[in-house]
Formats: C-alpha cells, sequence, structure tokens
C-alpha cells in the first residue's frame, strides 16, 4: 500500500490530477486550486466526497476529518451533510441571539395573534395593555436567553395580590412569546414565566375566590326564550343551542355539522374543557327542527361561520346578543352565558324533573369519586334525552300558550 504523502509534498504537488494523500483520502489538483476529497466505495460504486480546499484545510485537518468520517456508524456523506446542517443551524440561531423582548413580541403578535383579531377588538387592546403597562417596562430591552424568573417576579409582584387575574393574564402572556422564541429556535432555556413548578415557588399562593356566572333565574326562562326564538341570526340560534343543550360557548361556536346526526337527534360534541372528548348530548325536538332548517341554509361544515374564511363566530358577538334581551339574576347583575347551565341545574333540583346525576352528566362533570367512576360505563343518554325534551317544553310553555 502506498506511504501517505507528507505535508512537504503535498504543498509542492504541481501534477494535475488526483493524489492519494493518506487512507481514501486524495487531493485533486488543478490549473489554480487544489480540492480535498474523500473515495469512498457505495453500492458498487465510486463516490467523491467534497471536504475542502487547500491550503484553507490543512493536511492534518483533512487527514482528520477523513478519519472521523470513516469512523463514524453513518455514511460519510450523511455524516457531512448532518455537519453542515447543524453548522447553519447553529449560526441561524446566533444570529438570532440579539433579538430584544421587545422585537420578539412585535413578531409573535404579527404572526400569530393579529391574522385572529378583530381590528381594535378587545383582545388586542387587551394584550397591549399588558405589554406596555407591564411587560415591556421591565424585559423589553433584554435577549430572550437573559430573561430570568427574577425579572418575572419583580414585573408580576406588585400586582399579584391586588389584581391577580391581571397579573396571571401577563404571566401567560410572556410565556406564550418565550415559548414562540424556544419553537424558533432562539432559546432552548427553560420558560421562565412558567407557573407550575417555578413561579409558584417564587410568588405568594392566592387563594381565589369562587366567582359564580350570573344565571338567569330559571322560572325566566320561558319569557327569554319566547323572546329569543323570533329572532334568527347566527348569533341567537347558538345562544339557542347553548341554552338548551348546556354546552359551553366554545363548544357551541366551534361547532360543526359533521358531529350532528340530525335524523337520530344526537350531537357528538368534543368538549374542549374535557380535553376534546367526545360527548353525546340528546337535541329536544324543537331545537331539532330548528338545526334542520339551519342546515339547509349553510355552505360549509360550520354550523356559526365568523367573518373570516375558516373562522367561527366569536363569544363577543354572543355577549353581545345577549345583551338585547337586559336580562338580569337575581342580584340584578346581567345574566352571562355561562350561567345557562346553572339555570338548568336549578330547573332540574327546584322542580324535581330529573336526578343531580342526569343533570351532571348532561353538563359534561366529571364524576369525583374515582371509584364510582371506574364503574360507571352508561353515559345515561337515554335519561338525559326525556329530561332535556322536558326542560325544552318548560322553556318553551310560554310560547305555547300564546299559541293557544
Amino acid at each position: 500500500m502506498p506511504k501517505s504523502l507528507s505535508d512537504l509534498k503535498i504543498k509542492n504537488i504541481k501534477t494535475l490530477g488526483n493524489h492519494r494523500v493518506a487512507p481514501k483520502l486524495y487531493l485533486h489538483v488543478k490549473p489554480r486550486q487544489k480540492l480535498w476529497y474523500l473515495r469512498e466505495q457505495l453500492d458498487g460504486k465510486r463516490k467523491w466526497i467534497y471536504l475542502g480546499s487547500y491550503p484553507a484545510m490543512s493536511p492534518t485537518e483533512a487527514k482528520k476529518k477523513a478519519t472521523e468520517l470513516l469512523s463514524s456508524d453513518i455514511a460519510p456523506e450523511a455524516a457531512l451533510r448532518e455537519a453542515k446542517q447543524k453548522k447553519a443551524t447553529s449560526a441561524i440561531k446566533e444570529s438570532l441571539k440579539n433579538i430584544t423582548f421587545a422585537e420578539l413580541a412585535d413578531e409573535y403578535l404579527e404572526r400569530i395573534k393579529q391574522p385572529v383579531w378583530k381590528s381594535g377588538g378587545k383582545s388586542e387592546q387587551s394584550w397591549m395593555n399588558s405589554l406596555n403597562r407591564y411587560i415591556l417596562p421591565v424585559i423589553a430591552n433584554k435577549e430572550i436567553e437573559d430573561i430570568t424568573p427574577d425579572d418575572l417576579v419583580g414585573m408580576l409582584s406588585p400586582i399579584w395580590i391586588t389584581k391577580h387575574e391581571t397579573a396571571n393574564r401577563t404571566r401567560g402572556r410572556v410565556e406564550s412569546i418565550i415559548d414562540f422564541a424556544i419553537a424558533k429556535g432562539i432559546s432552548d432555556k427553560r420558560n421562565p414565566a412558567k407557573y407550575q413548578n417555578l413561579l409558584q415557588n417564587l410568588l405568594p399562593q392566592v387563594k381565589r375566590e369562587v366567582q359564580h356566572h350570573a344565571a338567569l333565574p330559571f322560572d325566566h326562562l320561558p319569557g327569554f326564550i319566547s323572546e329569543l326564538w323570533e329572532k334568527k341570526e347566527g348569533s341567537y340560534d347558538a345562544l339557542k343551542l347553548i341554552s338548551l343543550t348546556q354546552v359551553r360557548s366554545a363548544d357551541a361556536r366551534e361547532a360543526l355539522w359533521t358531529q350532528f346526526d340530525l335524523q337520530s337527534g344526537v350531537w357528538t360534541a368534543p368538549i374542549r374543557k374535557l380535553g376534546g372528548q367526545e360527548q353525546r348530548l340528546p337535541l329536544p325536538k324543537n331545537l331539532l327542527w330548528m338545526l334542520q332548517e339551519r342546515r339547509e341554509n349553510t355552505q360549509d361544515d360550520r354550523l356559526f361561520p365568523g367573518a373570516g374564511r375558516n373562522t367561527f363566530i366569536t363569544s363577543n358577538a354572543l355577549d353581545k346578543s345577549l345583551d338585547v334581551f337586559s336580562r338580569k339574576d337575581h342580584l340584578g347583575k346581567r345574566v352571562t352565558i355561562h350561567g345557562f347551565r346553572s339555570t338548568f341545574i336549578d330547573w332540574a333540583t327546584a322542580t324535581g324533573s330529573g336526578s343531580r346525576e342526569d343533570a351532571d352528566r348532561q353538563l359534561g362533570h366529571r364524576e369525583k369519586n374515582q371509584t364510582l367512576a371506574a364503574y360507571m360505563r352508561t353515559d345515561l343518554f337515554d335519561r338525559r334525552a326525556k329530561l332535556i325534551q322536558l326542560y325544552e317544553d318548560f322553556a318553551l310553555s310560554e310560547m305555547a300558550s300564546s299559541s293557544h
């Protein structure tokens, strides 16, 4: 086997062509340049793999590179490609490290939030208030890698007790922006804005008071439904679906026709609160007729399309439609959409029309007793179907009496 060429001989090579320098390592001499190649036999064919140019890559470096590639568990060409990709990724990541939180926040809002925001809407205004009042004064000019949990503590401590909801919303927005940075490869460290197992150990525990959603008294339901049923727009139809099936706003707004069996009167709804777990919901007859009529006039799978393509009707639109009726609870507070769930429970228990177990199952509440939950194999659908029909009959009773 020919001996490897010395560095001096390599320097003095003038003859054009390939010159073996070490096992499988060759120097290809051209009129004006010298190039390093690794020669491999792949699938019975000779393969020349470019390593670099001489003298930018010295003989020692070329031999070292050749040895590394030949001893690798993967093919030399694949190893080179992987190394090149890592180098490019590292260079991009290094170039992005200088970006400040304020710059990243602008990009996050432009790419992620603004496409789904209604111009000048409450969501955009709320985000800008959080950024300008609490977040940017503390970390605007900091690079992502330099932001620490202490920065978050300094930002949140003044309002953590007195304005806890605002503080937690602010923390979540910082977390989202830094998660965006991590996804882009700008940072790979743990997100300093995470609460679980991090900030919860640095901020005082806040005991939250249970906030009850203002609910329509059940004896006012027939009058409300009588007014509601006369209105045919999408937002009002969504309120009908919510008030008579007890689903949460998001589950109704994002409903698809593919989830409905209008022949059998069953809605198989993925419940967001349950992580997308499906729940079979019975549809009472008048609501079912309304849905069948609506189905004939829709263009795609969305029950309640939004203004934009592939969007759904907004929660704000439903709130505005509910406000039209100016209904209040027993304390004089404007009723909420979520409160219709309480209206149903109050009716079922106060009138004895159904058991608490049936009502809870209709609301999608999980059984807290783990032993009982393990043995419960039925969703009580038939019992719930009867209960829901009784509820609709009660809700439409004022309409029924006025028609006679």
